[in-house]
């Protein structure tokens, strides 16, 4: 039996309020190279601050001109070239990018979008400049909520055009006015349940006398996860306004942009949230002297992720509002201080076999005065896992991968003649140092903790998550787990494995073939004592243990220092 539901149309919210303020025009480098980012939206305005960067590739929209509206692609595009200028903070620290102009949305007031025409229309302009355009943003919301255990159409076809043709798609994750009526959010839109994309919700960059909620809460009117099969959505967060009530009506606190007329407006939404993100992807894009990498920089903008201060609420509440939380600018994400290091390994593992790194180089000079190991440990997981829509449900994503992180005493020898035995050499005394219940309950939850806007640490149970991640401390582990696992002397190591579901095991073994998943960490170890440099001392066990590694390669036209990353 087949369910039979409507086809949803498909709207954008934009609700002006001027704004008595001017900001300079910025215009390209002359000889600088920029990436370029598409715009799916209703188009938009060559207004004096934005048509320096608008690019023309010959687009020809499918909609005549009496039913266009720039207003909405307008002001998303005035985020993205001047969030920064506009509300006078360095969010993401960016230089600009090029624009396409991809009208793929008519004026609603004029003429209706369906969902079938639409996910035409999108996949139509990036099939034809996914060469040239990699990076696009996609500001759109719907009031038809996702399914808990349906991933919708619409998002198994941006997920299929990501896989395509190699590009990535931020997108919001969609508006809701349940505030009005004084229910809870509602649950992320449809077409927000994209796996590969990267979602976006709104926090309150203000709060004014009749907002709902404070400053860097998630918006009253952003929507929340989780997605279907308990798949973290949204993924990120970005400043997108703050509303409130007064005598019945909404009063809206809005974001800066501009007017179709090049005036500086306000407005609110996750679609205005979402422009900070997509020029966080196109300044590390720009900044990063290496081949288009969507897996590396999701990885990198979900890594350096934080939770503001003000959200002081159980783990599993963040998640569900706020995602992985907000990332930090590009400055922040691509170098670290000299207590701190950050390695990447970005491969490939066929099923059946894992990676197994036994002499992780875990500073050795780490250890405190009473012998423990110490410091804060950051590791993001982020793969490319293998979707299957005729699988439906839960079992959309098809691969899985599991990490352990952790500790033990000595390398023993194994019988490789058992069958369950692959490897010939052992670990004796290993402890994953990812477990939740190793920590000490009580200093978990303290609100008022140093750690707690930091802290990342929850069971994944071999759930296919796409995206893991994990922020611990050693010191917040239980005394007698200390004494098991970090007091020194130990060594440290680093697991992955791949898992496949059935139905894509019988798939590939069918066509002889072995699947593979792709993936991408990234491990940050940092001094909380601030007592020696630990990138020198860490890139000399990577010597001394014959690990193959290099520095990230950093485009000497972008002002960026990155003197103490390695990979």
């Amino acid at each position: 039996l087949l369910e039979i539901s409507t086809m949803p149309e498909y709207e954008m919210v934009l609700d002006e309020i001027p704004e008595d303020v001017t900001i300079s025009v910025k215009e390209p480098v002359s000889g600088r190279s920029y990436p370029v980012v598409g715009v799916l939206d209703t188009g938009i305005e060559p207004i004096q601050h934005i048509n320096p960067w608008l690019v023309d590739m010959g687009f020809t929209p499918s909609f005549t001109d009496d039913v266009i509206n720039k207003r909405h692609g307008t002001f998303v595009t005035g985020i993205l070239l001047y969030g920064d200028q506009l509300e006078g903070h360095n969010y993401t620290g960016t230089d600009g990018c090029y624009i396409f102009e991809a009208i793929v949305y008519p004026n609603r007031e004029k003429q209706r979008i369906s969902e079938d025409e639409l996910v035409y229309e999108i996949r139509q302009v990036i099939e034809k400049y996914s060469n040239e355009v990699r990076i696009w943003n996609l500001s759109l919301g719907t009031n038809t909520e996702a399914s808990l255990t349906e991933f919708s159409t619409f998002g198994q076809e941006l997920d299929k055009m990501q896989e395509d043709f190699g590009v990535i798609i931020i997108k919001s994750v969609g508006n809701c006015e349940n505030y009005k009526i004084g229910k809870p959010r509602s649950r992320i839109s449809k077409s927000a349940d994209s796996v590969r994309s990267l979602v976006v919700g709104s926090l309150a960059h203000d709060k004014a006398q009749y907002d709902l909620d404070l400053k860097n809460h998630p918006s009253p009117f952003t929507r929340v996860g989780p997605g279907p099969a308990n798949i973290y959505k949204p993924d990120l967060v970005h400043y997108g306004g703050n509303v409130g009530l007064f005598a019945g009506s909404s009063i809206h606190n809005g974001v800066k942009s501009f007017g179709v007329d090049g005036a500086i407006t306000k407005a609110v939404g996750t679609s205005f949230a979402t422009p900070r993100i997509t020029a966080l992807v196109a300044g590390l894009h720009q900044t990063l002297n290496e081949a288009f990498n969507p897996l590396l920089l999701k990885a990198l903008l979900i890594h350096s992720a934080k939770y503001p201060e003000e959200m002081k609420m159980d783990i599993a509440d963040k998640i569900r509002l706020a995602g992985f939380g907000m990332p930090t600018n590009i400055d922040s994400i691509l170098y670290n201080s000299a207590n701190e290091i950050t390695l990447i390994l970005q491969d490939t593992i066929e099923k059946g076999n894992y990676i197994n790194i036994m002499d992780f180089p875990y500073p050795q000079s780490m250890v405190d005065e009473n012998g423990f190991f110490y410091g804060e440990i950051s590791i993001t997981l982020v793969t490319n896992p293998i979707l299957e829509p005729k699988q439906q449900g839960m079992e959309y994503c098809q691969s899985n991968v599991e990490l352990k992180f952790g500790t033990y005493d000595e390398k023993i020898d194994r019988n490789t003649s058992a069958q369950t035995v692959k490897n010939p050499i052992g670990l004796k005394g290993a402890m994953n140092l990812l477990k939740p219940e190793l920590y000490n309950s009580k200093i978990l939850a303290q609100e008022d903790n140093d750690f707690h806007k930091e802290r990342f640490l929850i069971a994944y149970r071999q759930k296919y998550h796409p995206i893991k991640k994990w922020v611990i401390n050693l010191d917040e582990f239980k005394p007698i787990n200390k004494e098991k696992y970090l007091k020194a002397p130990k060594y440290f190591y680093l697991k992955l494995q791949s898992l496949f579901r059935e139905h894509t095991l019988s798939m590939y073994e069918r066509d002889g073939k072995e699947p593979s998943q792709e993936f991408c960490v990234i491990i940050t170890i940092k001094d909380t004592k601030r007592r020696d440099n630990i990138y020198n001392e860490v890139t000399q066990l990577l010597d001394a243990y014959s690990f193959v590694h290099g520095t990230i390669k950093i485009n000497e036209e972008v002002r960026v220092r990155l003197d103490t990353k390695s990979s």
